[in-house]
């Protein structure tokens, strides 16, 4: 099955910055992280976009991952109240 007008609005590697996240939850990239990231970038169907090639740079370049967990030091309601509205109403995701 596939769903090609599917908008990916999750946690990536610019709201460690953009959301003020402590260094606590960082989560550092292994070697398995970082080749796999690799060939992610190299997919046909992420190799010709560049929002995800940006994303793909930029956790690389971080060298750290984040789990949407990460989000909970901002407050409990922190994602449903603020991240997923923000993000709609910027129309800031990936696709």
């Amino acid at each position: 099955m596939s769903t090609p007008d599917a908008k990916y609005l999750g946690l990536r590697s610019i709201d460690f910055e953009r959301c003020g996240l402590s260094n606590s939850v960082q989560i550092r990239l292994n070697d398995n992280d970082r080749k796999r990231a690799k060939q992610i970038a190299n997919y046909p169907w992420f190799k010709d976009k560049p929002k995800w090639q940006k994303e793909i740079k930029k956790l690389l370049d971080n060298d750290f991952k984040l789990e949407v967990e990460a989000l909970i030091n901002k407050g409990i309601s922190f994602v449903t109240e603020t991240y997923v509205p923000e993000r709609l109403e910027e129309q800031d995701w990936l696709d």
